[in-house]
């Protein structure tokens, strides 16, 4: 199912791509490698040793897909994930494939969508990006097919998580603030409550004349679990 859709998406981009006229932006492509500390996800930390985490990414007009990748140095953390967004104004809807296998020996179940043993998720979501003059962010993100099963009845959760964020420029740094919510029981928590909170600082480090490497700082803690993280990190 996932891989399938994905495969299109890619087919229909790159054709779409090869027939546009000169006056059409073609494509757009950029490939980013992160290093973190530990890796958190709305606010529970899937890694607690440090992770590489490369991504590749095609935009061509308001369509945007890629992949990302993440791998911790102890192995005990593999993530791939698969999105495809469609981009209007300060909007973006994109659809999520995450694919956690439980350790990198297991990758091979990549192409395992059954309900009940796929570890592959698929969520939708719905942002608005904020504006120079309304830096204010939301996100809605609801899981719809796969790992999010409640095992007390086989059904799915439908977890769905809400984010509020605000970002600013003070003194070159990068400063977003963020506060993020679980809505009901789910994935996340037992009941209505915050589960990410936290800011992200950033900015760019010169290492060597025009070289610079963008760096940042988080602090963050999930009130639902009593848990607090920080966390560093730099992109190349």
């Amino acid at each position: 199912m996932g891989y399938r859709l994905f495969l299109v998406v890619g087919l229909l981009l790159f054709s779409n791509a090869i027939s546009a006229n000169n006056e059409d932006k073609i494509l757009d492509s950029d490939i980013t490698l992160d290093f973190r500390t530990m890796h958190i996800w709305r606010g529970s930390a899937t890694s607690y040793t440090p992770t590489f985490e490369p991504s590749f990414e095609i935009t061509r007009n308001n369509y945007t897909t890629g992949i990302w990748f993440a791998q911790s140095i102890d192995g005990n953390y593999t993530e791939l994930d698969l999105y495809f967004s469609y981009n209007v104004k300060n909007f973006s809807f994109t659809i999520y494939d995450y694919y956690c296998p439980p350790s990198i020996e297991t990758s091979k179940e990549i192409t395992n969508y059954d309900k009940y043993t796929t570890k592959h998720t698929i969520e939708l979501n719905a942002a608005f990006n904020g504006t120079k003059q309304l830096p204010i962010k939301l996100l809605v993100a609801t899981m719809v097919y796969g790992d999010d099963i409640n095992s007390d009845n086989n059904k799915n959760y439908y977890s769905t998580y809400v984010e509020l964020g605000y970002s600013t420029v003070i003194d070159e740094n990068a400063l977003d603030i963020f506060v993020g919510f679980n809505t009901f029981e789910s994935y996340y928590g037992d009941d209505f409550g915050i589960v990410n909170a936290g800011l992200t600082t950033s900015r760019n480090l010169k290492i060597y004349k025009s070289f610079e490497v963008p760096v940042q700082a988080s602090i963050i803690t999930n009130p639902m679990a009593n848990s607090l993280f920080l966390n560093f990190g730099f992109t190349l």
